[in-house]
């Protein structure tokens, strides 16, 4: 994979969250509360935060990929408990 893949997948998934936010307004949050379906749906986008969180602390650029792909594994495998 060459260098301009990676960095135009950033700016992709940069572009869509920007624009998913835009779209979490509070009369959204609050409609979903009050729905089964939509509370697990807001589990669902904490859970994707929280990794997107995850990922950007644990890749260090000191270490290589392969223990960071690990330490991101690790932690997914330690959320699904918690649902």
């Amino acid at each position: 994979m060459d260098q301009a893949e990676p960095l135009q997948q950033a700016k992709a998934i940069a572009l869509a969250l920007e624009q998913l936010a835009d779209q979490l307004r509070p009369e959204v949050i609050r409609a979903a509360r009050l729905d089964q379906d939509g509370r697990r749906d807001l589990d669902r986008i904490e859970y994707s935060l929280g990794t997107i969180g995850k990922a950007l602390i644990l890749t260090d650029y000191s270490i290589d990929e392969e223990k960071d792909i690990d330490k991101l594994k690790a932690f997914r495998e330690s959320q699904k408990g918690m649902d």
